[in-house]
């Protein structure tokens, strides 16, 4: 149950009482004051621990009037170095200001001498610059951009809290830089106040500047900023969120915003994922994301895929974005349409190697798994040996291995011919091998697997 005191003598009282039996105070007009008042009349509390808990809980809440309500808390019990150290640590968290400075400065001499220690430490550790409590802009810029120094700024910024919001809007504000450490900093440090205009200013950050606009150096700078803005709006939920990520993936390419598309399962962007397949950079994450759609994902590859396969034989972009939603399709347990999944037939051996993980086990079937296996397409490599290595294809797979053999050179992705690696020259002996043994072990006892080479 919890105990009541009276807010003047602090005698305990009934909870339904209105008036102190001790005092005649009137209890009920405490109990009325905001909760932030109630705490820091609570520090004048006899018992210690109180204080304590008050004194944590302004730490969090970080009223006005703290820092020195602190001090004088920490004076008025000259005998209580741990609830000195307390009220240090607590100040730490307060944002630095001049009634800051002057409360932590009243307790440099302290009786207990680890209480002024402590207090002297806190005053040295404010960054050179320091103008009656607060950095001027100068200052801070310099601050942030001293690389090196990012833990020291980190911790100041931190201590400042939400009066370090506009600082950071106004350095932000300045434009891109050629090296982006300093914005992304800002923006990190930006993302972390607990407050809800920090999306504003994530958002000025997003739109100011468009990277097509941007000089070369700029451009590949101001990438990594905007993708840290949307790594960190993307986390948060507010209104114009989904538009923001649509924008950024859109407009900006961000890898954070097709990460973003995927997890808040923002659907409408599906075609736009599918298009990303093209690209070197962005393919992966898209894949995901479409993975993550789900069946809203699966649509959209099955959308293009026909415009995909039409156009690979002679577009290279895409050749890699038909393999990518094919293997993405493969990845999400799809069916592929019986007509697609035939359209294999005369296109490049890792395409139709992708469209004949879809086909039931065949001649046809296992001669385009066997390309697909020895490609350079790791994905596809992996997918295809672990198709052929069951039961369904092994009436298939010695004339698979004897066909293949017949064609020293084999196209990578790019149309180049090359020859067969020695490691799928290997795998391919062992695949023959397996292929006549019939599931005999081989001359140590162990079952032979064609992955053992």
């Amino acid at each position: 149950m919890p105990t009541f005191f009276c807010p003047s003598c602090f005698a305990e009282v009934d909870a339904a009482s209105s008036t102190c039996p001790q005092c005649g105070a009137d209890v009920q007009a405490g109990r009325d004051r905001a909760y932030p008042q109630r705490l820091l009349h609570a520090l004048k509390h006899p018992l210690s621990d109180i204080r304590m808990t008050a004194i944590e809980a302004l730490a969090q809440l970080q009223p006005e009037g703290a820092a020195m309500a602190f001090a004088d808390c920490a004076l008025e019990h000259p005998r209580d170095p741990v609830q000195g150290v307390a009220i240090l640590r607590a100040l730490e968290r307060l944002p630095r200001n001049p009634a800051w400075a002057a409360a932590v400065s009243r307790l440099v001499d302290h009786p207990a001498a680890v209480v002024g220690r402590g207090a002297q430490a806190l005053l040295d550790s404010m960054p050179a610059g320091m103008v009656g409590g607060s950095l001027s802009p100068d200052h801070l810029r310099a601050l942030i951009d001293d690389y090196a120094g990012h833990a020291q700024a980190s911790a100041y910024l931190a201590a400042q809290g939400r009066a370090a919001m506009e600082p950071l809007r106004v350095y932000l504000r300045e434009g891109p830089q050629i090296n982006p450490q300093g914005r992304v900093f800002a923006v990190t440090m930006l993302a972390r106040l607990g407050d809800d205009c920090v999306i504003d200013g994530l958002r000025e950050v997003l739109y100011a500047h468009p990277l097509h606009e941007l000089a070369a150096p700029l451009r590949e700078s101001e990438y990594l900023v905007k993708d840290a803005v949307v790594t960190h709006a993307a986390a948060r939920d507010y209104p114009q969120r989904s538009a923001d990520v649509a924008f950024a993936l859109r407009s900006e390419r961000l890898p954070a915003a097709v990460g973003a598309a995927g997890r808040l399962g923002t659907g409408e962007l599906a075609p736009e994922l599918v298009r990303l397949l093209e690209d070197d950079v962005l393919a992966q994450a898209a894949g995901q994301a479409l993975t993550a759609l789900g069946p809203v994902g699966q649509a959209a590859i099955l959308e293009a895929l026909p415009d995909l396969l039409a156009a690979e034989p002679v577009k290279l972009r895409s050749r890699l974005a038909a393999l990518r939603g094919l293997l993405t399709l493969r990845d999400t347990g799809a069916s592929l349409p019986p007509m697609l999944s035939a359209s294999g037939q005369g296109h490049h051996p890792a395409v139709a190697a992708a469209c004949a993980l879809f086909m039931p086990a065949g001649a046809a079937t296992a001669n385009a798994l066997i390309r697909g296996a020895v490609g350079e397409c790791r994905r596809l490599v992996d997918v295809c040996r672990e198709r052929l290595l069951q039961p369904d294809y092994r009436p298939w797979l010695q004339g698979a291995v004897e066909a293949i053999a017949r064609e020293p050179r084999m196209p990578d992705i790019y149309g180049n011919q090359h020859a067969l690696s020695l490691e799928a020259e290997h795998w391919l002996h062992a695949l023959g091998h397996t292929s006549t043994s019939r599931g005999r072990p081989d001359h140590d006892g162990r079952p032979l697997s064609i992955f053992k080479l």
